[in-house]
């Protein structure tokens, strides 16, 4: 194969929004939010990720679309937690879900940037407005010819800090268009401040303070304008008070308001209290307008609410949301047309569609908030296992035609998870606790897998379902009727994140005792029924392999031989080798030794152990045939090792990359797919027949934006289709991945 001949494309993206405010955009037909680094984009249509794009260097905290004369998506405005300000220009592209590339580009060294916000002023320049975490307020202008970040003003907010900042365009002749922008401020002191762009005595123009809107009683979070038919401008407030202020901005003489102490003037416009909407309990975290005037706002009491206003009262049309559910509470949402989207305190993007004049739940856009520790493949390739440091283990599976979707959640924990491996239709995970636990698939999961991915497997189970005691940390099984309605639910329900949270558990069958130190890395055998696991340590007395027997459950017995922690274990194809790496830069094979029985008994012994690594070893994997192994590590070195006619393994063909090989997995055709500790992957043909020197030989690249943007914990070939393999990173994101040839 030649490079040309090889393509790679996502056929899957897990990833969810960043636990921030104003971190997500809803536009006709897609989503834009940031995830972790990157901005990621949504397609509504398809139900599923279809992009992500990395130029951030930090958290993004914030995504908002410019506010324009054309379309608002053609531009987006990002900041980030390392200090980077974005503006993001749409790809030209004839699908719905839009690509983006980082435009104009600033970079603030040693501060944090937490909300930001965009406005053209005219053709070709922008305004675009931050704020710091060090109470810094900064204007920009950009002009589109020359890319350059401007300082326009620096306004000192004295004593406050801002929390919200945002931009309106109050409706005016083309040629008044800079003199009428407004800058609002949501305060720390419960105010509302608004800034109008004047022209100063040294002829530059500058944002100076005319109206403080003071009526909270606590933190302003969150702001909106919005502007209607009849020229009136609205302006919304939200406040840790749990509380709504609605103020009127009119030009009307005849306006007057029941509250005369209210009243305001801000330029030529009279500035009136409307209203006070009650009706959440907990913090409002976010306030949009739709174009009719009602308001959507987001609480984090789990709910979010469509207010409209009828006779001037604003009322409660539609509440979304589940009283006592598993959602934790509520950080943004939006609405468009007949779509209302919201987003929470672990990242799950729930989605709403109006038919038939109700609102019915869709599909959630899921995903680990947390860096993504391990991921396999089940043995018959039917789906994905992951678990991550957010406390949870998931399934994904198959969804129609180029989707996948998280079925299930067997495991939500109370400590960081680190390790997981499927072992028939069983999952085995290990965690900083120090203890091996194994759980069981329920009946809901089968229903699952057939209904949603049409895969029917052998049900086994002997629970209808699985529940997590309140002050416990073991899944039990619950045999409850209640379950039995649960099974009936339309597919689309069973996708939404509150299902998942709290009806996908698995029960745990058993835990296994022995390691004094948090589990680093665990093993499931294809052939018997053994699993093996490895422990962090500094002492070679705490290094041990244990060996598990998963029939009884017991411990066969502790193997010492490394030095340092055990970073990676895989058994052989056959079931008859162990291939262990260890960060003490050594590998080492294990034979498998069975002594038949009424109960089989096993043990292990070195059959070969090596280095040819200078740094700690981070990868150690086995090809699909048995006759190679792959270990890679933190020297940047990638070794493949052959077995030789006496059975013993050499290294066969070596390659430097340069950054530090973090994961590496290989296929039937001796294609190797090789992950580095920057997120990058690279595709690798394996040639045993050629030159030692051109043995491997590179196939493709995937950079930042279409593998991960942060260090990659494990790679998986697809057991039953050469060509698909998985990926997970620090990044919190899950990838799969589809390889097209050309022949």
């Amino acid at each position: 194969m030649t490079s040309s001949s090889v393509t790679v494309q996502n056929e899957y993206i897990s990833a969810c929004c960043n636990c921030t405010y104003n971190c997500l955009e809803l536009a006709e037909g897609f989503l834009v939010y940031g995830s972790n680094h990157s901005l990621a984009v949504y397609d509504l249509e398809e139900s599923k990720t279809v992009h992500t794009f990395v130029a951030h260097r930090g958290r993004v905290n914030c995504v908002r679309f410019l506010k324009a004369a054309s379309e608002p998506q053609e531009l987006v405005a990002s900041c980030c937690a390392k200090g980077t300000l974005i503006v993001w220009e749409r790809s030209p592209s004839s699908s719905i879900a839009p690509s983006y590339e980082a435009k104009y580009v600033k970079h603030h060294d040693g501060v944090s940037l937490t909300v930001c916000d965009s406005i053209q002023i005219s053709k070709g320049v922008y305004l675009i407005g931050c704020l710091t975490t060090d109470s810094r307020v900064l204007i920009y202008k950009v002009n589109a010819e020359d890319g350059e970040f401007v300082l326009l003003q620096d306004i000192n907010v004295k004593k406050s800090m801002a929390l919200d900042l945002l931009f309106h365009m109050f409706p005016v002749e083309e040629n008044q268009i800079q003199e009428n922008v407004v800058l609002a401020l949501g305060m720390d002191n419960g105010s509302v401040g608004l800034y109008s762009l004047d022209v100063k005595d040294t002829g530059m123009k500058e944002f100076v303070l005319s109206c403080t809107l003071l009526k909270h009683e606590d933190w302003v979070r969150c702001i909106g304008f919005v502007t209607l038919d009849n020229g009136d401008v609205l302006l919304a407030s939200g406040g840790q008070d749990s509380f709504i202020a609605v103020w009127r901005l009119t030009k009307s003489k005849s306006a007057k308001s029941d509250f005369e102490f209210q009243v305001h003037h801000f330029k030529d416009y009279l500035v009136l209290f409307d209203s006070m909407i009650i009706g959440h309990e907990g913090w409002i975290n976010s306030l949009n307008w739709n174009s009719k005037g009602e308001l959507i706002s987001c609480s984090s009491d789990q709910s979010t609410i469509i207010w409209t206003c009828s006779d001037d009262i604003w009322i409660e049309k539609s509440r979304f949301g589940i009283m006592g559910g598993q959602i934790p509470g509520g950080y943004g949402a939006k609405f468009l047309n007949d779509t209302v989207v919201s987003y929470g305190f672990q990242g799950g993007i729930q989605i709403w569609r109006l038919e038939e004049d109700n609102w019915q739940v869709q599909p959630s856009a899921t995903g680990h908030f947390g860096p993504v520790s391990d991921m396999d493949y089940d043995t018959a390739g039917h789906y994905i296992v992951t678990t991550s440091h957010d406390q949870t283990t998931r399934i994904h599976a198959p969804w129609g035609l180029g989707r996948w979707h998280e079925i299930s959640r067997p495991q939500i924990h109370g400590h960081d998870l680190f390790a997981v491996r499927p072992m028939r239709e069983m999952v085995v995970s290990g965690a900083e606790e120090k203890i091996l636990r194994a759980f069981q698939p329920p009946d809901i999961f089968f229903k699952n897998l057939d209904d949603i991915s049409d895969i029917v497997i052998e049900n086994k189970s002997t629970a209808k379902a699985a529940s997590i005691p309140a002050l416990g940390l073991s899944n039990q099984s619950e045999e409850a009727s209640v379950y039995e309605n649960v099974l009936e639910l339309p597919i689309n329900v069973r996708l939404d994140e509150d299902f998942l949270r709290s009806q996908t558990l698995w029960p745990e069958i058993s835990k296994l005792y022995g390691h004094v130190y948090e589990i680093s890395c665990i093993a499931t055998s294809p052939v018997d029924a053994l699993v093996a696991s490895g422990s962090q340590s500094s002492k070679p007395q705490f290094s041990a392999i244990i060996l598990w027997c998963a029939t009884r459950w017991k411990n066969i017995g502790e193997f010492p031989f490394h030095k340092l922690n055990v970073i990676g274990l895989e058994f052989s194809p056959d079931g008859k080798r162990l291939l262990s790496v260890s960060r003490d830069r050594t590998w080492a094979v294990w034979s498998i030794k069975k002594d038949i029985g009424e109960i089989p008994s096993f043990s292990m012994e070195v059959l070969q152990s090596g280095s040819s690594h200078t740094r700690a070893l981070w990868v150690g994997t086995w090809s699909p045939c048995g006759k190679y192994f792959v270990t890679g590590a933190r020297d940047k070195k990638l070794s493949v090792w052959k077995e030789d006619e006496g059975g013993k393994y050499n290294t066969h063909a070596t390659k430097v990359f340069p950054n530090s090989v973090s994961a590496a997995a290989m296929n039937e055709d001796n294609m190797i797919a090789v992950g580095l500790e920057t997120g990058v992957i690279e595709l690798l043909q394996y040639n045993e027949e050629k030159e030692e020197s051109s043995r491997l030989s590179s196939l493709a690249a995937l950079n930042q934006s279409k593998a991960h943007h942060d260090v990659i914990k494990r790679l998986r070939f697809n057991p039953k289709e050469k060509f698909q393999f998985a990926s997970v990173g620090f990044d919190n994101i899950v990838k799969v991945h589809q390889i097209n040839t050309v022949s």
